[in-house]
């Protein structure tokens, strides 16, 4: 099944700009793209809409990680999923020039909490992303499949920056 994440220059912009923003002890920051899903019956559109941020209070000092979120930042984007019947996406950002990879952690973790907003919005697909200065790397778990799929994501606006295609990590 063909993925794709659209999301525009200005969301993506402001959403970079703030996952640079130093924190006080995470390494990095996260926080979660809220989409309105298309799907057919050989393709799946996210379309982002908006962004539900990590708060500061709600890292937890894990020097495993580069960013923790704790049970109430989890909490909060769970609550987001529900009450706005959006997917969610967890994004973070590598600060560097060309692909970035899911590192081992990230891999682990996407698959253990990412299926968690399924229990407030069973029907939706969900994933993550990691994008880097760029390019981008994603994964999307849909209902009723076995395993995430690929994302392409796309950055556009006027003129129409980059796609980026995309494997499953």
């Amino acid at each position: 099944m063909r993925t794709m994440l659209k999301l525009t220059a200005t969301l993506y912009d402001d959403l970079v700009q703030r996952l640079r923003e130093s924190h006080d002890f995470a390494g990095e920051r996260v926080a979660f793209l809220k989409c309105r899903p298309a799907l057919s019956a050989t393709s799946l559109l996210l379309l982002a809409g908006g962004v539900h941020h990590v708060e500061d209070e709600d890292y937890v000092d894990d020097p495993s990680a580069g960013a923790t979120v704790g049970r109430s930042g989890l909490r909060k984007a769970l609550q987001a999923a529900y009450t706005e019947a959006v997917s969610m996406v967890h994004v973070h950002l590598h600060e560097h020039r060309g692909r970035p990879r899911f590192s081992r952690t990230d891999l682990r973790e996407n698959a253990l909490f990412v299926p968690d907003f399924w229990n407030v919005q069973p029907s939706l697909p969900h994933g993550a992303v990691v994008f880097s200065f760029n390019s981008a790397v994603g994964q999307c778990w849909i209902p009723g499949r076995s395993s995430p799929s690929g994302v392409e994501i796309a950055i556009v606006g006027s003129p129409m920056r980059c796609t980026w295609k995309v494997t499953n990590g």
